[in-house]
């Protein structure tokens, strides 16, 4: 049975690739058969992240020229991957119908992971919401300042509203320590409950280090090959195995591998 993971964030630049990439290589180190769907269609760039060029995207797929097993390329580090492509008008706006072959056709791949991690547009884009409900659980990446706050509530309130999700993990990235990331955490569940009935759930912060901003230049990512156990490392491990403890949503939509 696979485990879908949306990776979510209200505002672009907080970070939401590089998470999502490294807890994707996190899983596949803890020797779980990971696959890392790039869903922020059109403007996709976990494969720069990742260094490497994918011969094949979802363009392939939608526009009926692969299949979907044949647009999943395997990296070095034993993850495997689908890209979303680059700036491409069509996967920019894919209908709904569209949409909803892309989820389903999970199904039917030969390999089934463990784990999917789903990287999903910015914003509340109705895209990143269908892609968000059709996973098993959201995890919704922030930062410390009041503007990435304010649209991460957005997020959230519009997924709740139109989608009926409740159960939301946050990530606080680029915070100086793990006790400044729990203190933000506390802050905008406090001001998100207030509003809503939904559940958030600290899966843990992402200290801000040169080593991760080299990462991205040198587009080696930091859970890539076999890296010494530094704080940043132990970071996303950590991130990648408190995933396990997010409750699922129920949504009533199509889902990723259809149980």
């Amino acid at each position: 049975m696979t485990t879908t993971i949306a990776i979510a964030s209200g505002k672009g630049g907080v970070g939401k690739t590089t998470i999502a990439v490294n807890i994707s290589l996190a899983l596949a180190k803890q020797n779980k058969n990971t696959l890392l769907l790039d869903a922020d269609l059109g403007m996709a760039n976990s494969h720069i992240l990742l260094g490497i060029n994918p011969k094949y995207s979802l363009e392939d797929f939608v526009s009926g020229n692969k299949s979907l097993d044949e647009v999943i390329t395997s990296t070095k580090d034993k993850l495997k991957f689908v890209s979303g492509g680059s700036a491409i008008n069509h996967l920019l706006n894919l209908s709904d119908l569209e949409r909803h072959k892309i989820i389903q056709s999970f199904s039917n791949i030969k390999n089934k992971p463990d784990y999917m991690i789903i990287d999903v547009g910015a914003g509340a884009e109705s895209s990143s919401l269908t892609f968000m409900a059709s996973s098993d659980k959201v995890i919704v990446v922030v930062t410390a300042e009041p503007t990435s706050f304010i649209d991460a509530y957005g997020l959230i309130k519009t997924s709740f509203l139109d989608y009926k999700m409740n159960n939301f993990g946050v990530i606080v990235n680029m915070a100086h320590s793990q006790i400044q990331a729990k203190l933000n955490f506390d802050k905008f569940r406090a001001i998100t409950q207030k509003f809503l009935d939904v559940n958030l759930k600290f899966i843990g912060g992402v200290i801000s280090s040169q080593r991760i901003k080299n990462s991205i230049i040198t587009r080696k990512p930091i859970m890539s090959g076999n890296p010494n156990k530094s704080p940043d490392v132990e970071s996303f491990l950590s991130l990648g195995s408190n995933t396990s403890s997010l409750n699922i949503n129920k949504t009533g939509t199509i889902k990723f591998f259809d149980k």
